[in-house]
């Protein structure tokens, strides 16, 4: 179910971001009816106006869960996208509103860039640690593979708000997974499940990673304290 949920996940975003990333030019050039090198200096702005969220998100995976930044991220992409789908044809005569919400989407979809590639690194076992965050990495660019074909066959066919769509599909679809597949875990359930893993309860260790967030073992904290005293 963990493997399922990341590796799923990741598919699913790689084909949002690198759809999106190899045909955003297209995009604002076909949006804004103007000449394609003016969409290369729009798309150039719209990146470094996205920079603020890049930075948000590592903090943020501090404050809260990373199932949570998850699912912030990808309902964020589902709206913003499900409004350039469906009022497309009126926002692209609209530049200002058109690249705002444009950099909104990109901001949201900030989120579980990093959430996805956090999740695969903590929630596997050690000893399958690496494998199941290679498998995850591995089908993140299968989907970077498809997206980049698929959205470019949309926007040679001038198909751009059904790229869109596509995308509010695909986080709406991240999202209901990161729902059911994701744990909402903090580093005590990890240190807990990993301890039953190593003893061999692998059953137990998945039941433990998927039970919530859990309190800190009083006995976990004394060698700390006990390092502090002698300080």
């Amino acid at each position: 179910r963990p493997l399922l949920g990341t590796a799923l996940i990741w598919l699913l975003f790689d084909i949002v971001e690198y759809g999106l990333k190899q045909n955003d030019a297209a995009i604002f050039s076909a949006a804004e009816d103007g000449p394609y090198s003016h969409s290369i200096l729009t798309v150039a702005a719209t990146r470094m106006l996205v920079i603020p969220s890049l930075a948000f998100a590592p903090w943020l995976l501090k404050q809260i869960s990373s199932k949570h930044v998850q699912l912030i991220g990808f309902a964020g992409c589902c709206v913003f996208n499900v409004i350039l789908a469906i009022a497309y044809e009126d926002l692209k005569g609209i530049t200002v509103l058109f690249d705002a919400l444009y950099v909104l989407q990109l901001s949201f979809q900030s989120l579980p860039g990093v959430s996805t590639m956090a999740i695969s690194a903590e929630i596997f076992p050690s000893a399958v640690k690496g494998t199941g965050a290679a498998i995850s990495a591995a089908s993140g660019k299968i989907g970077a593979t498809f997206g980049s074909y698929y959205f470019t066959h949309l926007k040679n066919e001038g198909r751009i708000s059904q790229i869109f769509w596509t995308v509010t599909f695909t986080s709406t679809l991240a999202l209901l997974l990161t729902f059911v597949l994701i744990p909402n875990y903090n580093g005590a359930t990890l240190s807990k499940a990993e301890e039953l893993a190593d003893a061999g309860k692998t059953a137990e260790a998945r039941r433990m990673l998927f039970s919530g967030p859990q309190d800190c073992d009083p006995e976990d904290e004394k060698p700390s304290k006990e390092a502090e005293a002698a300080v």
